[in-house]
């Protein structure tokens, strides 16, 4: 059976809009990359947070959703893309304190998955079909692929 985790943050919703009207919403958080080949989404396995998760993580000097999008996929599956398309905000509530945020979401298809090599956050990556049991997972990736 598939368990999730909220890692404090809770699912509030998915808004599909624009790229440019996304900064419209603050603050933005972190960007996510969702990817799908064969059919199926590449996920990888945090070892830190010891869960299946969509490729994501925060924006670092003046980079911009997308480029960190694009970096942050590289950095924790090995997988370079030059385009990623905007699908869309997840809304969320952080438990502790309340606060409301926004995770830009980007989307391509790929033909092929490239070799992964681990690394210090990430120990493997797969492809899931979003019915497989495969462990636990976050919950706001499990939202965003609803929307996809």
């Amino acid at each position: 059976m598939n368990l999730t985790k909220n890692n404090g943050r809770l699912f509030l919703y998915f808004m599909s809009m624009s790229e440019i009207d996304m900064f419209n919403y603050l603050p933005l958080a972190g960007s996510f990359a969702v990817i799908k080949c064969e059919g199926k989404y590449l996920m990888c396995y945090n070892v830190w947070r010891k869960q299946w998760e969509l490729p994501a993580g925060r924006r670092e000097g003046d980079e911009t959703p997308k480029e960190c999008a694009i970096r942050e996929l590289f950095e924790e599956t090995g997988q370079m893309v030059s385009d990623l398309d905007f699908k869309g905000l997840l809304k969320f509530r952080k438990v502790n304190s309340g606060e409301v945020g926004y995770n830009p979401v980007y989307f391509t298809d790929v033909e092929r998955l490239q070799p992964f090599i681990e690394n210090q956050e990430t120990s493997k990556i797969r492809l899931w079909d979003l019915k497989e049991e495969i462990g636990h997972l976050d919950e706001l990736d499990i939202r965003i692929l609803e929307y996809i």
